[in-house]
């Protein structure tokens, strides 16, 4: 009975032992360093490990357009490439994205420019990344500040000052300018009116907003929703 109870005891303290030889394995082979990433991002953490290294959740990622885009000539289903265009490193110095890597993008949905100056909206899906080996990284990200692309209150307003200095007048595309930047186009269309408004003004504000448009280099900030679990470099 004795020899039963020593040798329970014996392989009791050797499973203990290895399982703390193991944790401590984990441990010491798992470290946190932190991404070059916007002053903005909610995390910086990026784990490190042998088998692979992980950019955590809502940490930032920029890219830039590979080429000119114009809302105009895509459609739903189409792909719009992106590119980083610098190494994506963490400020420990390990490198996580390699520059000229692409980040692959599909269309989902694109709203058309409406009527009362409603910019077009694209809806965008980004997928993967290639490196530039050739290896794709599945990712889930989308964009940090929106869900869609669309001109800002300054195009638009760039839109309407256009058609009133055509027909209008210059007070009134100020008036509507100040209106759209505020967003309120009908406040644009009360101020404007007030400083001088006319046919331009009208014009302006009544008809279809703009397409979207971004040059190729332009940058864009997306948040990753899961975790990026990346090779080792």
């Amino acid at each position: 009975m004795f020899k039963k109870v020593l040798s329970m005891t014996l392989l009791s303290v050797i499973v203990a032992s290895t399982s703390m030889q193991a944790f401590a394995y984990t441990y010491q082979d798992t470290d946190v360093e932190h991404l070059q990433t916007t002053k903005n991002a909610k995390i910086d953490l990026v784990k490190i490990t042998p088998s692979g290294n992980v950019i955590q959740k809502e940490n930032n990622l920029v890219v830039n357009f590979a080429q000119n885009f114009n809302s105009k000539y895509y459609k739903t289903g189409d792909y719009v490439q992106f590119v980083f265009e610098n190494d994506l490193k963490t400020t420990e110095g390990t490198l996580l994205i390699p520059c000229n890597s692409s980040l692959i993008a599909k269309i989902t949905c694109i709203e058309s420019p409406k009527w009362f100056s409603r910019n077009a909206k694209v809806y965008m899906e980004f997928t993967h990344i290639v490196l530039p080996d050739g290896q794709n990284i599945p990712v889930c990200v989308e964009l940090a500040n929106k869900k869609y692309l669309q001109e800002g209150a300054k195009e638009t307003a760039g839109k309407i000052a256009a058609y009133t200095l055509s027909i209008g007048g210059v007070g009134s595309g100020l008036g509507a300018a100040i209106g759209v930047a505020a967003g309120h186009t009908i406040t644009g269309l009360i101020i404007g009116g007030s400083i001088g408004g006319g046919v331009g003004l009208v014009t302006g504000v009544v008809s279809p907003g703009l397409h979207y448009k971004a040059k190729k280099g332009e940058k864009v900030m997306l948040e990753l929703q899961d975790n990026l679990k990346l090779p080792v470099k």
